[in-house]
């Protein structure tokens, strides 16, 4: 159930309240050590974890905000999975601005509906997605105990966890803070979340979909695509489109090369992405 419109304003105000402080915590940290974040390599292998066995008609649970909900990733995927010949059972529970730490809140109204949906039914894929802030700057404090309290409910409801790693902003990030101008690029800002998002799929033992390295090779392949709303934070149409072959091709364990579902893209748009998305494992 979606809270009141004013409820989210005030939500993504403080949210962006807390990204900004700790953004500036950071950022000022690093540039007095004279720290510069070495930008990793977008098309190394990742080795990511394979499912034990292919499900083809799993039951899955979106967890995460308006990155997940904007453009409909859930109902995007299950059409894609259905044109593969897969039937998911796809659910989701979404706020804007929300982050992993208010799920696994059960004193949270989202939270408790978390809670609700782990304790009494059982899941073979729950979708982590966290806050890109948080994802970037804040995982120690916020991302992974949140992660490890989520993580060990999914277990007890006989699924696994699968981290959907989002993607910088186009412009990465930059803040004025007394006169000193700091400034994170997208390649930086990507480096950070992918590492983090690594770091705890690795201590858990649970599934990666590495959507933000997708969008970094395929913007590095195919550049006339344009993967970023006119917000340069939230996916296009296109954005979520690469997200949905990545969580088809983790989930799976196959490409997404030739599905016939192409959400409304150009034919020649979508083979592309379904190709950059075949190329992550």
């Amino acid at each position: 159930m979606k809270s009141s419109k004013l409820k989210k304003v005030i939500i993504g105000f403080l949210a962006v309240l807390v990204i900004i402080f700790i953004a500036g915590y950071f950022l000022i940290a690093n540039a007095l050590k004279g720290e510069k974040i070495q930008v990793m390599d977008f098309d190394q292998e990742l080795n990511l974890k394979k499912p034990v066995q292919v499900k083809t008609d799993p039951a899955i649970l979106f967890l995460g905000n308006s990155m997940t909900y904007v453009n409909d990733l859930p109902t995007v995927f299950m059409y894609l999975s259905q044109s593969g010949g897969f039937v998911p059972d796809v659910y989701e529970l979404t706020e804007g601005s929300y982050r992993l730490e208010y799920f696994a809140d059960e004193t949270d109204e989202m939270g408790a509906q978390v809670y609700d949906a782990l304790k009494n039914y059982n899941w073979d894929y729950v979708i982590l997605q966290e806050q890109s802030g948080i994802a970037a700057m804040g995982a120690e404090e916020s991302m992974y105990p949140a992660a490890r309290t989520l993580d060990s409910m999914i277990r007890n409801a006989k699924g696994e966890s699968v981290f959907l790693m989002t993607w910088a902003y186009k412009e990465g990030y930059s803040f004025n803070l007394l006169g000193l101008e700091l400034k994170n690029t997208r390649e930086e800002m990507q480096t950070q979340m992918a590492q983090n998002y690594m770091s705890i799929a690795n201590e858990l033992d649970a599934m990666l979909a590495p959507a933000g390295i997708a969008f970094m090779r395929c913007t590095d392949s195919y550049p006339e695509i344009e993967l970023w709303d006119e917000d340069m934070n939230h996916p296009s149409p296109a954005g979520t489109y690469l997200t949905a072959c990545v969580l088809y091709k983790v989930l799976y364990d196959q490409s997404p090369e030739g599905l016939g579902y192409l959400a409304g893209l150009d034919a020649q748009t979508a083979a592309k992405i379904q190709l950059v998305a075949a190329g992550i494992k």
